[in-house]
C-alpha cells in the first residue's frame, strides 16, 4: 500500500474523466494549445498556479478543486450540457482567474462556484447562449452565466449575450467582492442578481456597468437568512435601459442588515419602475432616471456611452464617492458624469 501511495503521490493527479474511466497524465504546471472532449479534472495542491492557456473544451466541463490560484486564458468552451468551469465543489480553490476565454453553447452555468471558492477573477471574458437547459427551471433552479457563491469575486470586463437563453440571469453572485465594467444584455430574468443564500462577505460593489434589454437590471434578493447577508452592497454609476418591470429591486429582509446604497445610476425605463424596495432606502440619490434615452451614442444597439448633448454630463458631481475609472478605463475627474461612461 505504501509503494502504491508514493507512486500516485509522483503521478499528476491531472485527470481526464468519461464513463467512470480516469486517464493519468504527466506531470505538469503548464497546459496549452490541447483540445479537450473528455471532462477534465485538476484535483490537488500539486496544481498549485497551474497555467491552462489557448485550451479547447468541447463537449467536456474543467472541474477544479483542492487547487489555488489556477489561471485558465484564452481558452474556449463550447457545446457543453452540463457546467463549463466548476471551481470548489471536489476540494477548497481560492483564488483561481478565468481571463479572456468564450463560452457558447453551454446547458448549464457557464461558470459556476462553489462557496469554497473564495477570491476568484472573471476578467475579459465572452459569453453567448448558455445556461440554455430546461432541466434547472423545471427544478425552480435556472441556470445563469456565472453562478458565484464564493467571497470577494471580482467580475469585470466580460460581456454577456444571453442569446437563446430561455431563464435566469447574467451574472448570479451570492456573496460579496465587485462586478464592473461589464455588459450585459438580454437575460430573460436579472443581468445582474445578489441573492443571499450563501454565507456573505463585508461590501458587494456593483459599478460602471453597461445593462441593456434585460428583464430586470439588478435584483437584491434573499433566502431569508439574515446571518447570510452582506454588511454593504453599493451599486453606482451604471447605466441601464429596459422596456418593462422594474429596472432594481431591492428585498426587504436587507432593511436590518445591510446598508444599500444607490447613486449615481441612469435608469431608463418606460414604465417609470425604476426602483422597487419594500422599505424606505435612505442611501438612494443622484440617479438620473427617465423614461426615455437622455442621449445615449445608441440605446437600442446598447451602446450606452454618452453623446456630448446628453443630461448626464456634470449629474453626479455631488455624489460621495466614485469609481476613479469607468467602463472604458477614461478617469473620471472634475466634472463627474451619472452612469458608466465618463
Amino acid at each position: 500500500m505504501k509503494s502504491f501511495q508514493l507512486l500516485s503521490f509522483a503521478l499528476i493527479l491531472l485527470t481526464v474523466l468519461s464513463c467512470n474511466k480516469e486517464e493519468i497524465l504527466e506531470p505538469t504546471s503548464y497546459l496549452s494549445g490541447q483540445e479537450f472532449t473528455k471532462n477534465l479534472r485538476v484535483d490537488g495542491h500539486e496544481f498549485d498556479s497551474l497555467i491552462i492557456e489557448n485550451c479547447t473544451f468541447d463537449g467536456a466541463t474543467l472541474n477544479i478543486g483542492n487547487a489555488d490560484y489556477v489561471t485558465i486564458r484564452n481558452c474556449s468552451f463550447k457545446n457543453i450540457k452540463s457546467n463549463g468551469i466548476q471551481i470548489g465543489f471536489i476540494g477548497p480553490s481560492k483564488g483561481v482567474t478565468i481571463e479572456n476565454c468564450t463560452f457558447e453553447n453551454i446547458g448549464f452555468n457557464a461558470i459556476d462556484s462553489h462557496e469554497d471558492a473564495p477570491d476568484g477573477i472573471i476578467r475579459s471574458c465572452n459569453f453567448y447562449n448558455v445556461a440554455l437547459s430546461q432541466t434547472g427551471p423545471a427544478m425552480a433552479q435556472p441556470h445563469h452565466a456565472i453562478y458565484w457563491k464564493g467571497k470577494n469575486v471580482l467580475i469585470e470586463k466580460n460581456t454577456f449575450i444571453a442569446g437563446n437563453q430561455p431563464h435566469g440571469n447574467g451574472i448570479s453572485v451570492r456573496s460579496s467582492g465587485k462586478i464592473q465594467q461589464n455588459r450585459i444584455s438580454g437575460y430573460p430574468k436579472n443581468g445582474i442578481m445578489y441573492y443571499a443564500n450563501h454565507p456573505g462577505g463585508d461590501s458587494l460593489f456593483i459599478e460602471n456597468n453597461f445593462l441593456w434589454g434585460n428583464g430586470y437590471s439588478i435584483t437584491l434578493g434573499s433566502l431569508g437568512d439574515k446571518s447570510l447577508h452582506n454588511k454593504n452592497v453599493i451599486i453606482r454609476f451604471n447605466s441601464m435601459t429596459q422596456s418593462e418591470n422594474y429596472s432594481l429591486y431591492v428585498a426587504n429582509d436587507f432593511e436590518t442588515t445591510t446598508n444599500i446604497a444607490i447613486y449615481g445610476n441612469i435608469i431608463v425605463n418606460p414604465t417609470q419602475e425604476y426602483i422597487k424596495s419594500f422599505y424606505n432606502l435612505s442611501e438612494v440619490n443622484l440617479n438620473l432616471s427617465s423614461p426615455n434615452d437622455v442621449g445615449f451614442e445608441n440605446m437600442e444597439a446598447g451602446d450606452l456611452h454618452l453623446t456630448p448633448g446628453s443630461s448626464a454630463h456634470g449629474f453626479a458631481n455631488t455624489a460621495p464617492s466614485f469609481p476613479i475609472y469607468d467602463i472604458d478605463g477614461d478617469l473620471r475627474t472634475t466634472t463627474i458624469n451619472a452612469g458608466a461612461d465618463e
